[in-house]
């Protein structure tokens, strides 16, 4: 039963994608509005990372880059010390909602940064950078007590974040307990 079920949705599902690219196809061509996308600009955001650092990419960043490309691409919206700028509508990344010391997993600040950072050209960032970026803030919050990190794929899964023991999952996500447990 649920095969047949899940043969019909799957029909659905490609019908409704074959329809929308018409309709799409269809708006661009009436309307001159949209673009199409290609396998580059698709890369850039088909990146998954997981919590335990699988999808990490290769690269490195040290303490000093992440400060050089904070000072250059973050602080005009994250303020000199991190203190947030409410005009740009970014808030304190010491304290409240967003410190950094409240992530379970440093692997999440990465992706973050990475994916969605800076905020006017996001993803444009290099592996490099996004791991620069992150040593940077770790170290500027106090996560971890050294002006010299360097960061790679394993430095930064390998990273044990003081909430991580306090996390608790959304019974609606995807992920389990067993998703979250360290190996």
């Amino acid at each position: 039963m649920f095969a047949k079920h899940s043969k019909i949705i799957t029909i659905t599902a490609i019908a409704t994608s074959l329809s929308f690219g018409a309709l799409y196809a269809t708006a661009q061509e009436k309307y001159g509005i949209g673009t199409s996308v290609g396998p580059d600009e698709i890369a850039k955001y088909d990146n998954d990372i997981h919590i335990d650092g699988t999808g990490l990419p290769e690269g490195s960043g040290n303490v000093a880059l992440g400060r050089e490309i904070y000072e250059y691409q973050c602080a005009l919206c994250h303020g000199e010390k991190l203190e947030g700028v409410r005009e740009m509508g970014a808030q304190t990344l010491h304290e409240g909602r967003r410190d950094i010391k409240k992530l379970p997993y440093a692997t999440s600040l990465f992706d973050f940064i990475r994916r969605a950072m800076p905020l006017t050209d996001p993803g444009t960032l290099s592996n490099d950078e996004a791991y620069g970026l992150t040593a940077f803030l770790l170290v500027e919050t106090g996560v971890i007590n050294d002006p010299n990190l360097t960061l790679d794929a394993e430095s930064v899964k390998a990273i044990k974040m003081p909430n991580r023991d306090k996390f608790i999952i959304d019974p609606a996500s995807r992920f389990t307990a067993k998703d979250l447990e360290d190996k």
